[in-house]
């Protein structure tokens, strides 16, 4: 009697772990979060322009002239003057959102400025672009940030008397 006893009792333990086995849950519910940032819309303003100064070539051999990010020029085989204009680079300001991160993008391929007077259609072309602090920047707290864009202006040795202009493009964006 003690052996059927100790059978009843083994088979109901058995029984009674299966049934807490069977009635756990099967499946599981959690909750998680949805975010969404709403950012200010980024704006850009210009400030100076780039200004590479009065320039007077050589009239054998090719220059240069480069204006830094810090407004610094610097000749090779050219004669500096200030003239009229002083030397500057770029600058720029741009709001957006504080401390979110931005990029810039300014001119990879030469351009060409034009002279717009005395004999007039000349060109020159402007390269190495390079922008202050690199192309990745981040807005301060109030969403504010400041740059400036420098380059290289190729002189021609023969270059014709003129006021040259033209035109680059800076793109900001989140």
């Amino acid at each position: 009697m003690k052996n059927q006893l100790f059978k009843f009792l083994a088979i109901m333990m058995i029984v009674g772990f299966s049934g807490n086995v069977m009635a756990q849950d099967v499946t599981d519910t959690e909750s998680n979060d949805a975010n969404a940032q709403i950012l200010s819309a980024i704006a850009l303003t210009v400030g100076d322009p780039l200004e590479f100064g009065g320039i007077i070539p050589d009239g054998s051999t090719d220059g240069t002239v480069e204006i830094t990010t810090a407004g610094v020029r610097n000749l090779t085989t050219v004669t500096g003057v200030t003239a009229s204009t002083t030397p500057t680079a770029a600058s720029y300001t741009v709001t957006g959102t504080g401390l979110v991160p931005y990029t810039i993008t300014i001119p990879t391929a030469s351009f060409n400025i034009t002279n717009t007077t005395g004999s007039g259609g000349e060109t020159m072309a402007i390269t190495a672009m390079t922008c202050s602090d690199g192309l990745s920047h981040t807005f301060d707290a109030s969403g504010n940030d400041a740059f400036t864009v420098g380059g290289t202006l190729t002189v021609p040795a023969a270059q014709a008397p003129g006021y040259y202009t033209g035109t680059f493009d800076v793109t900001v964006e989140y």
